[in-house]
C-alpha cells in the first residue's frame, strides 16, 4: 500500500468515529421524517445498533411521530422483548395521552410479560389516565386468556363446513 491509500483509510476511520460520536436521537427523527412509512423499522434498527440510547430514541420518535407511536413500540418490543418495560415507560412518558393504546399494543405483542408491562405503564402514566390504562390492559389480558379456550368455544359457534370441490374454482 502506498502512502495515499494509508492516508485515505486513516481519514475514513477518523470520520467514521467522529460521526459515531455525534449520533443523537435527532438524527433518528430526521431519518424517520425522510421515510415515515418505515418509521418502526428505522427506529428498531437504530436501537439495535445503539442500545444505550433506547429511552432517548423512543422518547424523541414517539414525540415527533405520535401517529406511529404504537407501531414503533411494537417493532421495538419484537426486536428486544427483554427491555419491554423500559420501552413502554419511555413511550408513555413521551406521549401520556397514548398510554392506553401503547399498553394494549405492548401486552398484545408480549402477552407473557403483560403484568410487568402493565405495572411499568401505570408507573409512567399520569393519575388521571390510569383508569384507561387499566381498562386497556384488562381488555387485552381477558382476550389473551380466552385465546386458549377460544378455539373450542368458537368451534361450536361456527361448525366446520365441508368444501364442495365442484364449487371451488381451480383458478382462485
Amino acid at each position: 500500500m502506498n502512502l495515499r491509500t494509508i492516508f485515505a483509510i486513516a481519514v475514513f476511520v477518523v470520520a467514521a468515529l467522529g460521526l459515531r460520536a455525534e449520533f443523537s436521537a435527532d438524527s433518528v427523527v430526521a431519518s424517520v421524517a425522510a421515510d415515515p412509512k418505515n418509521a418502526a423499522a428505522i427506529v428498531a434498527d437504530v436501537v439495535e445498533t445503539h442500545p444505550k440510547l433506547l429511552a432517548q430514541i423512543v422518547s424523541a420518535t414517539v414525540t415527533a411521530f405520535p401517529r406511529q407511536a404504537v407501531g414503533i413500540v411494537r417493532a421495538l418490543l419484537k426486536a428486544d422483548p427483554d427491555r419491554a418495560t423500559e420501552i413502554v415507560r419511555a413511550a408513555i412518558l413521551a406521549q401520556p395521552k397514548l398510554a392506553a393504546k401503547i399498553t394494549a399494543a405492548a401486552t398484545a405483542t408480549l402477552p407473557d410479560q403483560a403484568e410487568e408491562i402493565t405495572k411499568a405503564a401505570l408507573a409512567a402514566t399520569p393519575e388521571e389516565l390510569r383508569s384507561s390504562v387499566l381498562a386497556a390492559a384488562g381488555d387485552d389480558n381477558s382476550g389473551s386468556s380466552r385465546g386458549s379456550t377460544g378455539g373450542t368455544s368458537n368451534s361450536s359457534t361456527f361448525p366446520a363446513q365441508p368444501i364442495n370441490p365442484d364449487l371451488v374454482s381451480p383458478s382462485s
